[in-house]
């Protein structure tokens, strides 16, 4: 709605009589409930902005704001990437079941675009093999002896399944083939 429909919808709201009658017709008169529509039409959008700001699935003003509902950016994901990626985190945030099944595990680390195969080697152990060219860094040797030449690891990856493995695991990661 614009302002001349809120300016209408005042004016007929108004007492009868011929006191009213005469104020409506005066221009000062018309032009403060039309001051007043004004205000009242861009009450409106703002609402109407609101319910679409509402949705994790379509915000952008509230993101900071979904963000920090659901701990984001933590230290497994700091960087939060583009608008879009950051509502898909928030909403795979609020839509998480969680659990402790293989596939559960398997489906979290695709999600986030890593290939990984689980096993058990102990009782609450679990390892989580994954390819080492996801995360394999040649140093040089510009240091000190005991620098490390090749040094290997996915710190997201470890993080996100560290993060929701039972309490009473271990999660053992084997990078290679």
């Amino acid at each position: 709605m614009n302002a001349e429909a809120y300016a209408a919808q005042l004016t007929a709201l108004l007492p009868r009589g011929k006191l009213w009658e005469s104020l409506a017709t005066m221009l000062p008169w018309q032009r403060l409930l039309l001051a007043f529509g004004d205000g009242l039409a861009r009450f409106h959008a703002a609402v109407l902005e609101r319910t679409v700001e509402a949705d994790p699935r379509t915000t952008s003003e509230l993101l900071p704001e979904w963000e920090a509902t659901v701990g984001l950016p933590d230290h497994c994901l700091p960087n939060g990437g583009s608008t879009e990626q950051r509502r898909e985190a928030v909403v795979a945030r609020l839509v998480a079941t969680g659990g402790s099944s293989v596939a559960y595990f398997t489906e979290l680390a695709d999600a986030y675009g890593y290939a990984i195969t689980i096993d058990y080697p102990a009782l609450h152990t679990f390892r989580v093999t994954t390819p080492a060219e996801t995360s394999l860094v040649n140093m040089t040797c510009n240091g000190t002896c005991n620098d490390a030449l090749q040094s290997f690891g996915n710190e997201q990856l470890e993080c996100l399944l560290t993060r929701v493995k039972p309490a009473h695991t271990a999660i053992l990661f084997a990078y290679g083939p």
